[in-house]
């Protein structure tokens, strides 16, 4: 479920400049990096070792129930006698050994305590590797969106320039007016400012890609590599079911439920330490006059001040608290899963109405390139195809990262690691 703290993980030979797959980056490879790396997930795990000392420490008694012994020496007595001065008498010897003893099986709660901290903890733990894993895929999702949006508005300048250069040469041929030629080229100057601001896009894309996988090495050169597509039939259609799984498997609520277990084990042992612990062990004592005593002593706490109730009732109150905020995480969990769901459906039809929408443009841009060929067309009308054809992809490329940062939102609010492990295998696709 999560991987036990320890120093942070290197690989053999770890070179950016050496080897080209350190810098090129697929999903997969983004996802596997980032369980490995990230700084906040090794730091985190370092939680788990703390916890599962805190078991041990549970398991033994505590140091106030370790045995006292109290020894008590006179060896200076002196009795007075009348006429003859000052007597000396034998030393006066006290001995005691005394075991506090524990009722109301203290230890047993003090171990539930613990251990139900440590399976909080657990779950903290894979709570922040499932939130950097959706957080990585959202990064390597957005890093390739930029990327290819860049590349469309490339194609846009490419296409401007083109133009440009074909109603100048109609300027000149005096087939077109010179204010055609002046919009084409703040048409063009327009579209380059736009290519500017989408490697601006780009780039910060990429900084949060690799800032999010946390590899120094290659924090400069990580690209990401890989077609932006949306996941496909990765939920369930039954809703109550894929509520069922959030339920059953979402850190959060797994988390709550843990921290229930934690009071509950809290109440018992506030309950406990109301019984008073008492303290008992032989007695030996040899008076000043050398007589000898063997016994047993007794002593204990007298609950009057306070009788252990003011911390039960403190208790049961955290408990109500706990209960009540594990239910209200339930009711959360399923409205998230019902709306995010929601989401993801509509987001995954627009992506494909996009995509249907976007194909028949690719056959009127094959079709026009053939009549421009036999010279059925001219080049102003299959440059203007080409342009609608580009916006169309622009507008694909916008509806399959709104599908992916939907599908991210489902993930989150699931909270299941067999849908991120599906991720790699949807993104090939």
């Amino acid at each position: 479920m999560q991987r036990a703290g320890g120093d942070r993980p290197r690989e053999p030979g770890f070179s950016a400049a050496s080897d080209e797959s350190d810098v090129a980056m697929d999903l997969q490879t983004a996802l596997e990096r980032t369980l490995l790396y990230n700084p906040d997930l090794v730091a985190v795990r370092q939680s788990l070792p703390v916890s599962a000392e805190a078991i041990r420490v549970a398991r033994r008694f505590p140091t106030s129930l370790n045995p006292t012994a109290s020894v008590e020496v006179r060896p200076w007595a002196f009795e007075r006698v009348p006429g003859d001065g000052v007597n000396r008498l034998q030393t006066l010897v006290s001995l005691s050994l005394s075991q506090p003893i524990e009722f109301g099986h203290r230890r047993d709660h003090r171990t539930s305590v613990a251990q139900a901290s440590y399976s909080q903890t657990q779950w903290h733990v894979l709570q922040a590797e499932l939130t950097a894993l959706i957080q990585t895929y959202r990064a390597h999702q957005t890093a390739v969106y930029r990327r290819e949006r860049q590349g469309v508005v490339n194609g846009l300048v490419q296409f401007d320039q083109r133009l440009l250069e074909t109603l100048r040469r109609q300027m000149e041929a005096n087939q077109v007016s010179a204010d055609d030629v002046v919009l084409a080229e703040v048409d063009c100057q327009a579209t380059r400012q736009q290519l500017e601001a989408a490697r601006q896009d780009y780039a910060a894309a990429l900084a949060d890609l690799r800032q999010q996988i946390g590899i120094s090495q290659v924090a400069d050169s990580a690209e990401p590599v890989g077609e932006l597509t949306a996941p496909q039939g990765l939920s369930p259609d039954d809703d109550d079911a894929l509520i069922r799984v959030a339920l059953a498997s979402r850190p959060e609520i797994q988390s709550a439920r843990s921290q229930v277990a934690s009071s509950r084990a809290a109440v018992a042992l506030a309950r406990a330490e109301r019984i008073p612990v008492p303290s008992v062990g032989p007695v030996y004592e040899k008076d000043e006059t050398g007589v000898s005593f063997y016994g047993m002593g007794l002593s204990s706490p007298i609950p009057v001040w306070n009788a252990g109730g003011p911390l039960l009732r403190q208790r049961e109150a955290e408990y109500r608290r706990d209960v009540i905020a594990l239910e209200q995480v339930q009711e959360r969990t399923t409205a998230q899963v019902k709306a995010t769901l929601a989401r993801w459906r509509q987001a995954e039809k627009s992506a494909a109405r996009t995509q249907s929408l976007a194909e028949p443009l690719k056959a009127q841009v094959a079709r026009m390139e053939r009549l421009f060929e036999a010279g059925q067309a001219d080049v102003l009308r299959l440059l203007q195809v080409q342009r609608r054809s580009l916006e169309a992809r622009s507008a694909q490329l916008d509806a399959l990262w709104q599908a992916t940062q939907a599908y991210a939102d489902l993930l989150a609010a699931v909270g299941t690691a067999p849908l991120i492990g599906s991720l790699s295998s949807a993104n090939s696709q």
